[in-house]
């Protein structure tokens, strides 16, 4: 799990992100694009890994570019999902280890697990890292659910359903972490969005198997320092 913030001397979460390559941090493109747009400086961004703590603790790499997907819509929130480029190459330890995607297409009720620092039922943000347990809903349920809101359109080809009745879910904070399957611990998706915060409505995720084709070529063609 990668935290990225703000800021030379305080922290200030922005996203969530994970480790995909010791130099790639897959987040959410929402997360990228504000420092593609200069909205925020990149210069002031860092990852931080091996802590569950995002104020402190683990090793900070500096973030020297940012990618977001060529389809992403801002608007209503598709193809959501970018990597940031690390100055340096992490190095990996027993709390530092990259994160293995599955390009399987998932289906409903599978078992999932998400983690993040996002806004609790407090307001503020959580310290210490956080877990969700929730499962996959049918593709068709999460369009209809959605719609009832007035939400953004819900496209189930691309984006990853999961619900759970604990009236909990993502919020704040925890975009652009990782949405993993709780039996094999591998990556199916990528925080995007959701109706905040624990609505009693699904939460939003990019699917991973979506984006096959274009996160390899991404790998392939970023920077020639990258050791895969």
């Amino acid at each position: 799990m990668v935290a990225i913030t703000s800021g030379a001397n305080v922290r200030n979460l922005l996203c969530g992100g994970s480790l995909f390559t010791t130099r790639h941090v897959l987040t959410a493109a929402h997360c990228v694009e504000p420092a593609i747009s200069e909205r925020i400086a990149l210069s002031s961004l860092r990852g931080h890994v091996g802590t569950n703590r995002y104020a402190s603790g683990g090793t900070t790499y500096s973030l020297s570019e940012g990618i977001i997907h060529p389809n992403y819509t801002r608007r209503i929130i598709k193809n959501d999902i970018g990597f940031f480029i690390t100055s340096s190459k992490v190095q990996l330890t027993n709390a530092i280890s990259l994160v293995t995607l599955t390009y399987r297409f998932i289906e409903a009720g599978l078992r999932t697990k998400v983690t993040g620092w996002g806004r609790t039922g407090s307001g503020a943000v959580s310290q210490v890292l956080l877990q969700l347990n929730a499962y996959v809903v049918e593709g068709s349920e999460c369009v209809s659910r959605l719609a009832e809101r007035n939400s953004v359109p819900v496209n189930p080809e691309i984006e990853i359903c999961t619900y759970t009745f604990s009236r909990s879910g993502t919020c704040n904070g925890d975009s652009g972490g990782p949405l993993m399957d709780a039996q094999t611990n591998e990556q199916i998706g990528v925080v995007s969005w959701g109706i905040p915060c624990a609505q009693n409505v699904p939460d939003m995720f990019a699917r991973i198997s979506a984006y096959r084709d274009w996160i390899v070529k991404t790998i392939q063609n970023s920077t020639e320092s990258v050791l895969l």
